[in-house]
């Protein structure tokens, strides 16, 4: 188990996650996104850097979701 902090709009939360929890869990989080409000449109930040979804998310990080932007084809 690991803890990381989730930040979405002004809102915060802190929460234990199994050790193999990565960004795109993360995403797909029901739990997460009741609590904070997101959609299945973002993307997953840390320290301003995007995250690639499959990556693992490192113990004590603080991660910051945003709205991911439209694009067309």
């Amino acid at each position: 188990m690991k803890k990381i902090t989730v930040e979405y709009g002004v809102d915060s939360i802190t929460k234990q996650v199994e050790s193999g929890f990565t960004f795109g869990d993360l995403q797909e989080c029901d739990s997460f996104k009741a609590a904070l409000g997101f959609g299945d449109n973002t993307k997953a930040l840390v320290n301003g850097i995007e995250q690639n979804r499959g990556t693992v998310i490192p113990d004590g990080a603080t991660v910051r979701l945003e709205t991911a932007a439209n694009t067309k084809a």
